[in-house]
């Protein structure tokens, strides 16, 4: 039953067109988004999604316009039913998470995503995550490719604990390197012991564009090869000249920020491209898959 069903005859119909019909559910927790004037009868919905669910143990609202905090993607949730602690246990593509969205940013609608760029990976290659989260990205790639080293990177600690936590719980020790700090400063330690990056991962759409400096020079091409790969994520707004324009500004800009830093000794080149998901009215987040090559310096 969806939600809108189960509430219909419990709410006005005005009521009900504020509904937001969408909903994340991380292991037995569930996560709405709730229109402010639905305030005085979030009960009532907690109730009826604890209907359709009744094994989850805790129900938790954001507000439909909440802020996300801009270091730890963390926002502001109210339990509206069951138990205030929302630490739990998610499964996904074979693995296993243990989160608290209340203190790092977890979503599960990256699912397929996180799946689509484990399956392009090669035996054999070093890897670096720049916004790791609790190592999602990094496990579920471990996990579908044995012969990988994962150095995986965040600012937020209790991310990174629970990070920890998540790659001893799926045996990926050795394989998927948790690292405390700014990717920006630990990266430097990494390259002076030589270690560059045949793919680099950028799973933070808001910041990507002011990183990506940093994740060319993490691929380290004068020491690794000639070309390496980035899943360059950004956000993006639906314009009236349709979806293709969706990716057209990301990839000039990728593009442009490259060509600013390291002039006419790199190329880049777009892979694949595709909507990840919506995250508000007209606006998406989009990921880019870029082959960046080597070239004679101009």
């Amino acid at each position: 039953m969806m939600l809108k069903e189960a509430l219909n005859g419990v709410l006005d119909e005005t009521e009900l067109k504020k509904v937001i019909k969408s909903y994340d559910v991380i292991g037995d927790v569930i996560i709405i988004r709730l229109h402010p004037d639905l305030k005085p009868k979030r009960a009532i919905i907690a109730e009826a999604l604890h209907n359709i669910y009744p094994r989850v143990k805790t129900i938790a609202a954001v507000p439909l316009y909440s802020h996300t905090d801009e270091l730890y993607r963390t926002r502001e949730l109210e339990v509206i039913r069951g138990d205030e602690n929302m630490e739990t246990m998610h499964k996904e593509n074979g693995c296993i998470f243990k989160v608290n969205p209340e203190l790092v940013f977890f979503s599960p609608r990256l699912s397929y995503e996180r799946m689509r760029v484990a399956m392009k990976v090669l035996p054999g290659e070093t890897i670096i995550n720049m916004f790791s989260g609790v190592g999602c990205f990094s496990i579920v790639i471990a996990k579908m490719q044995p012969q990988t080293k994962i150095y995986s990177f965040d600012v937020n600690p209790y991310a990174y604990e629970y990070m920890k936590e998540n790659v001893a719980l799926n045996k990926m020790e050795g394989k998927v390197i948790p690292i405390l700090g700014d990717v920006r400063e630990e990266q430097r330690e990494l390259k002076s012991e030589a270690v560059g990056a045949d793919r680099v991962l950028m799973p933070l759409p808001e910041e990507a564009r002011s990183f990506l400096p940093v994740a060319i020079r993490a691929l380290n091409l004068d020491y690794r090869g000639d070309t390496g790969f980035i899943h360059y994520y950004d956000v993006s707004a639906w314009s009236v000249k349709g979806a293709c324009d969706l990716f057209t500004a990301s990839a000039q800009k990728a593009k442009d920020i490259a060509s600013s830093a390291f002039g006419g000794t790199l190329s880049v080149e777009i892979e694949e491209m595709r909507v990840v998901r919506s995250v508000a009215p007209r606006k998406y987040h989009v990921v880019l898959d870029l082959r960046v090559v080597k070239t004679s310096a101009q």
